[in-house]
């Protein structure tokens, strides 16, 4: 619970106004189960979309259900037919967060083969930001989001999410002009094609990305580096601007390769 609001409550918000029919499915349950679901109800009714859907999973307990849990997701898509599933992304460091993700693709992937349908997942960001394909502009209802995030008074008192989920989605506006104050990412998945997960970088990846990059103190200093390599100096100051620029990790790899790393 909270989840669905955290990642992407703007964006429902926005397809209710517009006359989306969105369902939300809480997969599990653990502590305050009972109060949880009630601040997912009260946070769905200020956002404009009907309370969720309880499934019985057990918190922290989806890795190991990854396969029932594929098989009720697939039985559930082919029963509502939705044309876009929105669900955490590969890059969350929860293990819920990432079981859930996996049986949404797999499950997504199952339903267009066997069905011809048209799906696309909408990976969304919590707790760790995922590499983008789309920005939505939720500016016109980022106050109603707000407002909707307090409902989580059990999970405000061990952390200041709703503070830290504002503070992300004002950054994601940094590209969008300054008609824009608050923006959610996703990484949009074509559900009958599926994911190459060798070509998105780890969680691993990004930590050795973000170590290697502390080591400069100032954008200079990393320039002042790369130029030293004189043979490399071209093409890695191409990339480097592209990373400045986008702070794209899928430069990540072709970085470390030219800096062999």
């Amino acid at each position: 619970a909270a989840d669905e609001v955290f990642g992407c409550g703007g964006t429902l918000a926005l397809l209710a106004k517009a006359g989306a029919r969105i369902e939300v499915v809480i997969i599990s349950q653990g502590a305050l189960a009972e109060q949880r679901y009630a601040e997912s109800a009260s946070a769905a009714a200020l956002l404009r979309y009907p309370a969720p859907l309880q499934w019985s999973f057990d918190d922290r307990g989806l890795e190991a259900a990854r396969e029932p849990l594929t098989e009720q997701l697939l039985a559930h898509l082919k029963v509502y037919q939705p044309t876009l599933v929105f669900a955490p992304s590969y890059w969350e460091m929860h293990p819920d967060h990432r079981a859930t993700c996996d049986a949404a693709l797999q499950a997504g992937n199952m339903y267009t083969r066997t069905t011809g349908a048209e799906l696309s997942i909408a990976l969304y960001e919590i707790g760790v930001p995922l590499v983008v394909s789309d920005l939505v502009d939720i500016s016109s209802v980022s106050t109603s989001k707000q407002q909707a995030m307090q409902c989580f008074t059990s999970q405000l008192a061990e952390q200041r999410y709703a503070e830290q989920i504002f503070g992300l989605n004002t950054y994601r506006s940094y590209t969008l002009g300054l008609g824009v104050s608050a923006a959610e990412a996703f990484h949009l998945v074509d559900a009958a094609k599926g994911v190459d997960r060798g070509a998105l970088p780890s969680q691993q990846d990004h930590a050795e990305f973000a170590a290697h990059h502390a080591q400069a103190t100032t954008n200079e200093e990393l320039r002042q580096r790369l130029a030293e390599r004189d043979s490399q100096y071209t093409e890695l100051r191409a990339y480097l601007d592209a990373i400045l620029a986008s702070r794209g990790w899928r430069w990540l790899t072709r970085l470390k390769r030219l800096l062999g790393r």
